[in-house]
């Protein structure tokens, strides 16, 4: 019964985890947006060990469970003192199930297999995708000298300027911004743009469309894919003022406002635009971080809990696997 209460804790707090994860995303926000980068890698790895602890789950189960013989007697034999062996918990007797063992082994394997295919995919149309919208900016666009960088400039009666990856445009503005904003306000918009092709946030973003945002069904995974552009146009935000002063930016900030029907569409899917959620707040009169020191010490304990489950298994398999085996 303590094995079955054991295996029960774990996926209850794993739950439970998945749920509350959001809360203490949001309320760590006082903190995170002090270190926005550690908060996007932060971020980005309770995501992606949340997997591998699924995994790790996975192969804990069937150490821990007995199952119906689905391979050879022989096989089977080899496999059951391999898994005893591999156990995290030794001494403790499995538990008959009426699962197959074997599918708990094949679980990461088949999840490892499934999620690098769907990341291929996934590159595949985004290549496609950003090399179709380059050219069709190519088209409509015309190339000018702004603050001694070569830069693609759109004819377009609304402000606005975003961001494709290098080698597929780069920082893209239009006339009337160039027209609209002071000298140092369109500096500190250029800055914010040239922040995202140079810091690679196109990569981290495509690293959350991948592996997060398909999960947004579940609360942590929802959480995370919404906070991770936030903190992505704080860091841009961070270079801009570091260049043109902070005044500079929030004036351009209110100058472009919030997207327009005519350039919402422009760049795509996977474009990074300057306007979007009101940030002024944030850079002129940011939240106090006392609040999220908690959230922010519970987030880095899960993170831990999920690379001590994570390591410990796979070290205990590792083992195995290396040294053969020897039932304890």
């Amino acid at each position: 019964m303590s094995l079955l209460l054991i295996g029960a804790g774990a996926v209850a707090l794993f739950a439970l985890i998945s749920f509350i994860g959001p809360f203490l995303v949001r309320t760590a926000a006082p903190v995170l947006m002090r270190v926005p980068r550690l908060a996007v890698y932060g971020l980005l790895s309770v995501s992606l060990m949340w997997w591998a602890v699924v995994a790790a789950l996975s192969l804990m189960a069937a150490s821990l469970f007995k199952g119906p013989d689905v391979l050879p007697v022989p096989l089977a034999d080899v496999c059951q003192r391999c898994l005893i062996a591999a156990s995290p918990f030794p001494g403790l007797a499995q538990v008959d199930t009426m699962v197959p063992v074997v599918l708990f082994l094949i679980f990461p394997l088949v999840l490892s297999v499934v999620s690098a295919v769907w990341a291929l995919h996934q590159r595949t149309r985004r290549r496609q995708a950003n090399s179709a919208e380059a050219q069709r900016l190519r088209r409509g666009s015309a190339v000018a000298d702004i603050n001694g960088h070569s830069l693609n400039v759109l004819d377009g009666r609304a402000p606005f300027a975003f961001s494709l990856p290098q080698k597929y445009g780069g920082v893209i503005v239009s006339e009337a911004l160039c027209a609209t904003l002071e000298k140092n306000e369109l500096t500190a918009v250029l800055e914010h743009e040239r922040a995202h092709v140079e810091g690679g946030h196109h990569r981290v973003m495509a690293i959350a469309d991948t592996f997060v945002r398909p999960l947004s069904f579940i609360p942590l995974f929802a959480e995370v894919a919404a906070s991770i552009p936030l903190y992505l146009e704080i860091i841009a935000d961070n270079r801009a003022r570091q260049v043109a002063g902070t005044p500079a930016l929030a004036s351009a900030l209110l100058k472009i406002g919030q997207p327009t029907s005519q350039s919402d569409h422009l760049g795509g899917l996977h474009a990074l635009n300057i306007a979007g959620p009101d940030r002024i707040r944030q850079l002129v009169a940011p939240a106090t971080m006392t609040s999220g020191v908690l959230p922010v010490v519970a987030l880095v304990s899960v993170l831990a809990a999920f690379v001590t489950v994570f390591s410990s298994v796979f070290y205990s398999y590792a083992t195995v696997l290396a040294t053969g085996c020897a039932i304890p």
